[in-house]
C-alpha cells in the first residue's frame, strides 16, 4: 500500500479493533480463580499485524491499544503492566518470525513463546512493585495461561491470515 492514506486507513482499523477486543475481555472476565488472566483477544490483532505489516507498524497498534485501555479501563499501573507484557512478546514474537526464519516456526509456536513472554512481562512489572516472594507462586499459573492463550491466538491467528489480503509494504 503505498497510499498514505489507505495505510492509516488500514492501521486505525486494526487498532479499533484491538480496542474493542479488550472491551470485551473487560466485560467478560474469564471464569478462573486467578485474577488477571485473560485470553488476549487484542493479541490477536498485533500479532497479524506483526505478520502482515511488520514491527513498527504492530508496535504502533500495540502502545496506541494501551495507551486507550489504560485511558477507557484501567490506572497507571495497568498500563505499565500491560505495555510491559506487549512489548517484550511482541519483540520476541518478531526475533522468531523474521531475523531467525531459518528455524520454521509455526506462527502458533511463535505466539504461544509470545503468551508466555507478554505474562513474563508483566510477572517482571509485579515483581518490581511488590516485590517477588510475594507473587512467586503465581509464576506457574501464569506460564501456562500465557502458553494456552498463545496456542489459540496463534491458531486463529494462522486461520485470519490465510483469509486476509490486506498488505501495507
Amino acid at each position: 500500500m503505498k497510499n498514505k492514506t489507505k495505510t492509516m486507513a488500514v492501521l486505525s482499523i486494526y487498532i479499533a479493533i484491538a480496542f474493542i477486543f479488550s472491551y470485551i475481555e473487560n466485560l467478560f472476565p474469564l471464569p478462573i480463580p486467578f485474577p488477571g488472566i485473560k485470553l488476549g483477544l487484542a493479541n490477536l490483532v498485533i500479532v497479524l499485524a506483526l505478520c502482515q505489516f511488520g514491527l513498527p507498524y504492530a508496535f504502533a497498534i500495540s502502545l496506541l491499544r494501551n495507551l486507550l485501555n489504560a485511558f477507557t479501563f484501567g490506572s497507571l499501573f495497568g498500563f505499565f503492566y500491560s505495555l510491559a507484557g506487549s512489548i517484550a512478546s511482541l519483540f520476541v514474537m518478531y526475533l522468531l518470525l523474521f531475523p531467525l526464519k531459518k528455524t520454521q516456526l509455526s506462527l502458533v509456536s511463535v505466539s504461544c513463546v509470545g503468551g508466555i513472554i507478554h505474562n513474563l512481562g508483566q510477572f517482571a512489572v509485579a515483581s518490581f512493585l511488590v516485590g517477588p516472594s510475594a507473587i512467586l507462586p503465581y509464576l506457574p499459573f501464569l506460564y501456562f495461561a500465557g502458553l494456552i492463550a498463545g496456542a489459540l491466538i496463534g491458531f486463529v491467528a494462522r486461520l485470519c491470515l490465510q483469509r486476509l489480503t490486506i498488505g501495507i509494504k
